[in-house]
């Protein structure tokens, strides 16, 4: 093989390569945003028990939450602890109570998966307004920065006078279930 014939075939093999690894790197998935913060507000209880099931004994419309808990780069966190907490179905939140009503702790599993069955928040009081329903959370996991947020319902007519509620909080509900992934940032 001539000198010239090689040199071409050895710039047409780099150039194919550049152009190859260039597709790989646009490619490659884009990290997730981490899950936006929220206020905790003034009804956290620490040491809420592990359950799923947190409306047992609370009259109100039935509502299951499920979702995942990741990294930044999509892996499912196992083990990350979801700490969930939010209002009767009349807006009231049970403070004083040993049982811990509509409070709760769970694990996630190997997938990273988590799911709640409780009832409906309801909206609250706030002087003119009224906060709109809500569920609070505490996300925390191994290696990753923990994570105090809400998730808000698509349709609540108090979202758009509520200062704290973000777009990226907000789930539309089917058949009175929704999805709430959460992304954790690394610490």
């Amino acid at each position: 093989m001539n000198t010239t014939r090689r040199a071409f075939l050895g710039a047409a093999g780099t150039a194919v390569t550049a152009a190859l690894l260039g597709a790989r790197l646009q490619d490659a998935p884009k990290p997730l945003a981490p899950t936006e913060d929220n206020i905790e507000g003034p009804y956290y209880r620490k040491d809420a028990p592990f359950r799923a099931k947190l409306a047992e004994g609370v009259k109100g419309t039935p509502l299951v939450i499920s979702g995942r808990v990741l990294t930044p780069e999509g892996k499912p966190l196992r083990d990350a602890v979801v700490d969930l907490w939010h209002a009767d179905s009349a807006g009231d939140y049970d403070n004083k109570s040993d049982q811990f009503l509509l409070r709760g702790r769970i694990r996630t599993d190997k997938e990273g998966l988590y799911r709640v069955e409780t009832v409906m928040p309801g909206q609250y009081d706030l002087g003119e307004a009224k906060r709109p329903a809500h569920i609070h959370y505490k996300v925390s996991a191994d290696a990753h920065r923990a994570l105090t947020t809400q998730l808000y319902f698509k349709g609540d007519p108090w979202i758009k006078r509520d200062p704290f509620v973000r777009p990226s909080l907000i789930i539309d509900l089917q058949k009175d279930s929704g999805t709430f992934d959460i992304v954790l940032a690394k610490a």
